[in-house]
């Protein structure tokens, strides 16, 4: 697979110092799964976080600070929704589906629960994945079809995860991520015969150019 577009450096960063929300984490962990450029780089900055740890002073300990560190220990685990990266061993060469994506659809995509936005897009939101004020969804989008021109209000990435999309900024394919900000001003098309399938993190809601967009926006959530 060839891979054209990344996440921005500071998403990276970001993401390497656990600073992103669930959602915005997921899809960069999907990113990752068949990029091994980005995988490098987010290596070397969990290495560079570990050695500047390394020359912070230390820090004083409570005198209980022991005992409630071994307490905490000793506790039963809590389930983490934290999203763990396959390794390279199990990036699989056909790229179909992001391993982090397996617990929330063990069915594939072949098993998605659509719902029709309009005709020739449809959507499955996911649920309990914390995003700030937006959502985190697949986005299916039949050949030829567009997404109404919008903006962001805040920080949208996009993972493709099938088929294709071109817009103002490029051309988007399988394993290509899009990290736009509320300067971008776009309007995804699905520019081949194959459905164009994205997953998709927002922090805020859209901001649509039409008027009918924005009628509809508040009936399906984007």
């Amino acid at each position: 697979m060839s891979i054209c577009h990344h996440p921005d450096e500071s998403t990276l960063m970001a993401y390497s110092a656990g600073a992103l929300t669930e959602g915005f984490n997921l899809v960069v962990a999907a990113h990752l799964d068949p990029c091994p450029q980005c995988r490098q780089k987010v290596a070397e900055a969990e290495a560079l976080g570990g050695e500047l740890l390394g020359v912070l002073p230390a820090a004083q300990m409570s005198a209980d600070g022991l005992d409630r560190v071994w307490d905490l220990i000793d506790r039963e685990p809590a389930d983490s929704d934290a999203v763990v990266l396959p390794s390279a061993a199990q990036v699989e060469s056909r790229y179909d589906l992001p391993g982090v994506l397996k617990a929330y659809l063990p069915q594939g995509l072949s098993g998605v629960h659509w719902r029709t936005v309009v005709p020739g897009i449809r959507q499955y939101v996911f649920r309990d994945i914390d995003s700030g004020s937006g959502t985190v969804r697949l986005l299916s989008i039949a050949p030829g079809t567009s997404i109404p021109q919008h903006t962001h209000c805040g920080s949208e990435l996009t993972l493709v995860l099938r088929g294709s999309y071109g817009d103002e900024i490029g051309r988007f394919r399988s394993g290509d991520m899009a990290d736009l900000d509320d300067s971008v001003k776009h309007q995804p098309v699905a520019d081949t015969d194959e459905t164009c399938i994205c997953l998709i993190a927002t922090d805020d809601r859209l901001k649509f150019s039409d008027m009918f967009s924005r009628l509809l926006q508040p009936l399906v959530g984007i």
